[in-house]
């Protein structure tokens, strides 16, 4: 039996074995390993079982495969496209197997392995697998054992000792049972399966091993509608393939600005994060402008998650406030969106207090041996098992009420020990023996988590908050929550899929998790790296980096993460404009977006935020325009490369590399007796010779705000510069490499400006040594921190495209 699926030959035997795996372009065979692997495997109690025989009718272009162990008959119907085949199970008789896996298909090639999309490629060639509907998952059931020469991680068996000098240390950032692509020893292959989900079942379940999971209803449930599409390209036509199959097959094609979601160029527009609410929004839609953003995203809206009531002091109209707000913002240009936490469930929500929802998800449950009443803190109970898995509380719901405890007895009688009544809120009740206790679901977060029913009310919520108000924009933090419910990649599918068949109009959405590959249609970007904690050229730099290789390979619109735009605080200064060029320069090298994180009080406390906005202005407008070349780009990306970019005139821009010295410390308390209050720095000048341009902060020692120095003296290459000023600790004063001096406090407010006796001296290119002095005022005496700042020659950078 052969199949045309686009560019690639499949053959299958009699047995049902794939025998051809055919570029046809080349005449390629592209199987590796084995020869002779199932096109489709059963499973049932655990382990998997593979076809005794296959047979095709032309007439109703359905393959027929023949299970003899389980005494299954599952029928595939066949269809042929112009650039892919599409299969999907269209009955099953005889005994119903618990899953059907699609593969998995073993392939050589392995220059690209998109572990989300589902297409594996090298420079010539690419094939590929999607599922068509949300209860086909791309990956392999947890609860069997892998196939030998699957890789451990992505990355392959050395991954968890990498090389520090490498630049991809790893790029392993899911586990092999939820990619519908993976490495092999020899190549890669591509897999996907389906459930059948009416059973009750026991297999671990997220991050615990054995859990029982609930069986449920509908079609999704069943094995039977399960459907893939194969096929093979030419690797630059991949994505004008999978279009095909989504407009072929039904699947979802979102739009962004008139375009499909994976190829518009406004997929991956950057966007700033604030605080806004009904009285504010007109702040924060002004800041939006002044960097030519086009969306303002809440990153806190909700008072509580679950029923995801808006916060009264921000919106005291509800949701009418919200939609005000989004009008108002719609005028100006702006679109509106807000974040979200899924599934995680807080417990000042309706569905926790003051009466727990009885479908809260659940680990297990146990029976009462004994009556308790409402004092009672030891409980017994007929089994340990689900009050020792390890979570971050210890609740459970009995009737109407949750309690906590404190621990579980070590031996029988099982007991419950240190129980507190009426947690959350609920109401403290006696109970009899027999009553069942549930151990209730959570997370470090302090939330509970919805089962499997009850996300689709927060599903409903979500996209009627979204077509009720317009928002454009969310993103689904913490999906992996949904896991919870024990219904896998389903589970993830069936919660967007709604939100998404509910919202109407484009939505630009993303996540904390993509590798569900029917999201992969659905999802816009992923916009993964957070700032929290870290400099901002630090926090979670491999993190991001490893981030734009996931996303090049699985065609997938880069983002380079969260951004934060600081107060000065006792860890770090308030953000300087280098800082944010030096996140502009990585977004146009890798041709990325991002977000800028601040609240609404940090824009107006800092005194360079128009200075911050208009240079994310310039970079974003030249970044859009294609205005880089390549070569420029690949520079651009290096993560130790600082640069400055200045408008020239419309569509053309001046493009800078930049060296900032480390900081020049003078410190008073390691002069010498007698020794004038100063210091001698080895200055290396990378560049061609220029004036001195240079940052200076006086910092105070031992908390004495009260010191400052007077008349800073810098000498080099013969000439002395002079400001005869003060500066007080916890100041900066400026030069920009002329006579002028600039003062500010520690949160760029500038406070006023002064004049030096001469023009700035020269720093010739190469070593030199550049002097400083001043005096020193207070005691302890402050301590004088200098970064010295140089430019290379300018490149011309050039829009290609119009914006």
């Amino acid at each position: 039996m052969h199949i045309q699926a686009g560019k690639l030959l499949i053959r299958l035997n009699e047995a049902g074995e794939v025998v051809n795996w055919q570029d046809t372009n080349s005449g390629r065979e592209l199987i590796a390993g084995k020869c002779g692997l199932p096109f489709i495997r059963a499973a049932l109690a655990g382990k998997t079982e593979m076809p005794t025989s296959m047979s095709y009718s032309e007439k109703t272009n359905t393959l027929t495969f023949v299970f003899a162990e389980c005494g299954a008959r599952i029928d595939i119907a066949v269809t042929i496209r112009d650039r892919y085949a599409s299969f999907r199970v269209s009955g099953i008789t005889g005994e119903e197997p618990d899953a059907i896996i699609w593969g998995p298909y073993m392939t050589s090639l392995c220059g690209s392995i998109g572990e989300s999309v589902g297409v594996v490629r090298d420079g010539q060639f690419a094939c590929g697998i999607q599922a068509l509907n949300a209860k086909t998952i791309g990956g392999w059931p947890v609860e069997l054992d892998r196939l030998e020469g699957v890789q451990d991680t992505y990355s392959g068996s050395d991954a968890s000792m990498p090389d520090p000098d490498s630049r991809k240390p790893s790029d392993n950032k899911f586990e092999y049972e939820v990619c519908a692509a993976w490495p092999t020893s020899d190549g890669s292959m591509l897999q996907a399966y389906a459930r059948n989900r009416t059973r009750a079942a026991r297999r671990k379940v997220w991050n615990l091993p054995d859990i029982p999971v609930a069986p449920i209803e509908g079609e999704d449930a069943l094995i039977v509608g399960t459907g893939i599409a194969l096929f093979g390209s030419r690797f630059e036509d991949v994505l004008h393939t999978i279009e095909d199959i989504e407009l072929g097959e039904g699947l979802p094609h979102p739009m962004i600005e008139g375009v499909w979601g994976k190829t518009s160029p406004a997929a991956n527009q950057s966007y700033l994060i604030t605080d806004f609410t009904e009285e504010t929004i007109s702040d924060a839609v002004r800041y939006a402008r002044m960097a030519n953003l086009s969306y303002v995203y809440h990153p806190d809206p909700f008072s509580e998650w679950g029923h995801f009531t808006l916060k009264p002091g921000s919106f005291p109209n509800g949701d009418e406030g919200l939609r005000a707000c989004v009008d108002y913002a719609a005028g100006e240009g702006v679109k509106v969106g807000v974040h979200t936490l899924s599934n995680f469930t807080t417990l000042n929500d309706p569905y926790v207090t003051p009466k727990p929802s009885r479908d809260l998800q659940t680990v297990g449950s146990a029976l009462l041996v004994a009556d308790v009443h409402e004092t009672s803190d030891e409980w017994e109970v007929d089994d340990p098992g689900p009050f020792t898995v390890a979570l971050f509380r210890r609740s459970a719901r009995i009737g109407a009420e949750i309690i906590e405890y404190s621990g579980v007895s070590e031996s029988a009688p099982w007991k419950l020990l240190g129980v507190k009544r009426g947690a959350n809120g609920t109401m403290v009740s006696a109970h009899q023996a027999g009553s069942v206790v549930e151990r209730l679901w959570d997370h470090p977060y302090d939330v509970f988590f919805p089962n499997h029913q009850l996300q689709d009310r927060y599903s409903d919520r979500l996209a009627g908050l979204f077509a009720k108000t317009g928002l454009k924009q969310i993103s689904f933090d913490g999906l992996e929550g949904v896991y919870a419910t024990g219904q896998d990649g389903y589970g993830v599918n069936r919660f967007v899929q709604r939100c998404y068949e509910g919202w109407g109009d484009e939505v630009i959405n993303d996540a904390s998790i993509v590798v569900p590959n029917y999201l992969w249609h659905i999802f816009t970007r992923f916009n993964w790296g957070e700032p929290w904690g870290a400099a901002t050229r630090e926090g979670q730099l491999e993190w991001r980096l490893s981030n734009q290789r996931f996303f090049q390979r699985n065609f997938i619109p880069p983002m380079l993460g969260w951004f934060l735009i600081r107060a000065h605080s006792e860890r770090f200064q308030a953000t300087q404009l280098d800082e944010i060029e030096w996140v502009l320069s990585k977004a146009a090298g890798f041709g990325a977006g991002f977000a800028l994180v601040a609240d609404l009080a940090v824009w107006k406390r800092i005194g360079n935020g128009e200075a911050l906005l208009r240079a994310v202005r310039e970079w974003e407008l030249a970044r859009h325009a294609n205005a880089f070349t390549q070569e420029q780009r690949e520079r651009l990306q290096d993560p130790k490369g600082d640069w400055h970019l200045e408008a020239a005139s419309e569509g053309t821009w001046q493009l800078y590399p930049v060296h900032y010295s480390k900081p020049l410390e003078c410190d008073p308390q390691e002069l010498q007796p007698g020794q004038p209050g100063g210091a001698d720095w080895a200055y290396f000048n990378p560049y061609d010779s220029q004036s001195l341009a240079f940052c200076l902060r006086v910092n105070a020692s031992y908390g004495n705000d009260d010191a400052s120095i007077s008349r800073p003296t810098f000498y080099t290459n013969g000439v002395y510069m002079t400001f005869d000023t003060e500066v007080k600790a916890n100041q900066y004063l400026v030069c920009d490499g002329d006579r002028t001096g600039r003062i500010y406090d520690l949160n760029w407010n500038l406070l006023s400006e002064v004049r030096a006796d001469a023009e700035a001296p020269t720093l010739r290119s190469g070593g030199q040594t550049l002097s400083f002095s001043c005096k020193f005022a207070g005691d302890p005496k402050p301590v004088v921190s200098v970064r010295v700042t140089v430019k290379g020659e300018a490149e011309l950078v050039q829009a290609k495209v119009i914006t």
